[in-house]
């Protein structure tokens, strides 16, 4: 039969430690707003991808997730933090120019963000998840780099 209201239906994660190779991606000004996130000039790279088949209409998808950055270069115009995608078509953005300016801090190794959220896919069919880095850049050009992350999605019963 149907489970209770809040019950956990499925969990699925994505995961790689801080102990790895650093991902590097370069950054530029002038990039358009994606994702329905309303913020232009954000290059975004890709961390975690989890692809779930909710098993109701009525479920909501928990997603948490963690990107672990490191050391940046001093880039007077950049900030940077994380989006989590549904479908790369709708986004859980729930900041807007984290850590601006870089030039404050000088080469900094910066500390992991979080983020948390929940979609309503209203759909039993396969829905694609992102853990999406990006770094914004105000003009010119900067470096991202983060080593590990952590994704994970549950999918609750409505």
């Amino acid at each position: 039969g149907d489970l209770p209201t809040g019950s956990v239906l499925q969990v699925k994660h994505s995961s790689r430690e801080g102990n790895n190779s650093v991902i590097t991606f370069s950054a530029s000004s002038g990039e358009s707003a994606l994702y329905s996130t309303g913020f232009g000039n954000r290059t975004y790279n890709l961390a975690a991808t989890i692809n779930i088949t909710p098993l109701s209409t009525d479920s909501i998808l928990l997603c948490f997730g963690q990107v672990g950055w490191t050391s940046m270069d001093a880039t007077s115009t950049m900030a940077h933090g994380q989006i989590i995608t549904l479908n790369d078509t709708t986004a859980i953005n729930p900041e807007d120019y984290p850590w601006y300016p870089h030039s404050i801090h000088g080469e900094f190794y910066y500390p992991s963000q979080h983020i948390q959220g929940v979609f309503e896919p209203n759909s039993t069919s396969e829905q694609t998840i992102r853990l999406r880095p990006y770094v914004y850049i105000e003009s010119g050009s900067g470096t991202g780099r983060f080593v590990g992350h952590d994704l994970i999605v549950m999918e609750i019963a409505g």
